[in-house]
């Protein structure tokens, strides 16, 4: 019965949230920003189910500089947590066949979010590089899952070196982050609040970036991030 009733909740405050936001992000200029805005007022759905979010190292992260964002992914709700900590200016990398959802494939375009085929390498690669020109031309920084897909509660999954390659070629830092394992446990049928945390470690500057070829950096922000996955 909570179960349902929470569902009811977030969906008719989707419902009557989604008009107000879609003129919002057609018309604000700053469209880098909208994401942001979004990520705001869905963050509301946290306290539907009782999901009390710990933000940290966000508030070191300098403002007005442009990084990647890599974190691990472990289930659906992941998404929810990241709203609770994303910095304006910055865009999520997902897959194609999300714009095909019916409202999250609509708001990812309006976010600005971008999409890329990662069922075709050459087209994965030209998506890329439109990435990097998008995020040099707009001062935006991006957030991407390196696994590719979700590791459904097992260790996590090996990085995919797009982010780490892209990171190169537009010359800017890492922001390693970790979304600690409690997502997994959220208490969807229950009153009983669910504690989680998400972690922002120091970045790896664009100097140490460019020192490393993708396949060490991919491991090295790996290791970062699962060192710290246990923490709430």
């Amino acid at each position: 019965m909570i179960l349902v009733v929470r569902w009811l909740l977030v969906g008719l405050f989707i419902v009557l949230s989604f008009p107000f936001l879609c003129v919002f992000m057609l018309v604000n200029p700053k469209k880098n920003r909208n994401l942001h805005v979004a990520c705001r007022a869905y963050s509301v759905i946290n306290r539907i189910f009782s999901v009390r979010v710990a933000v940290r190292g966000f508030n070191t992260i300098a403002e007005g500089k442009s990084y990647i964002y890599v974190a691990n992914h472990q289930c659906n709700y992941d998404v929810m947590i990241v709203a609770e900590a994303l910095k304006p200016g910055t865009v999520i990398v997902g897959k194609e066949s999300l714009k095909w959802l019916p409202l999250v494939g609509q708001l990812y375009w309006l976010t600005g979010s971008l999409f890329i085929d990662r069922s075709n390498p050459r087209a994965s690669i030209q998506s890329m590089r439109k990435v990097a020109k998008n995020v040099v031309a707009n001062n935006t920084s991006l957030w991407i899952f390196p696994e590719g897909t979700r590791n459904n509660g097992g260790n996590m999954l090996p990085f995919k070196s797009g982010a780490f390659r892209l990171a190169k070629d537009m010359g800017v830092g890492i922001v390693p982050v970790t979304i600690c394992s409690a997502v997994r446990d959220v208490a969807y049928n229950s009153l009983r609040a669910t504690d989680v945390s998400i972690v922002a470690h120091p970045p790896i500057e664009a100097d140490v970036v460019a020192s490393m070829n993708s396949k060490d950096l991919a491991s090295h922000t790996r290791e970062i991030i699962s060192n710290m996955i246990p923490i709430v």
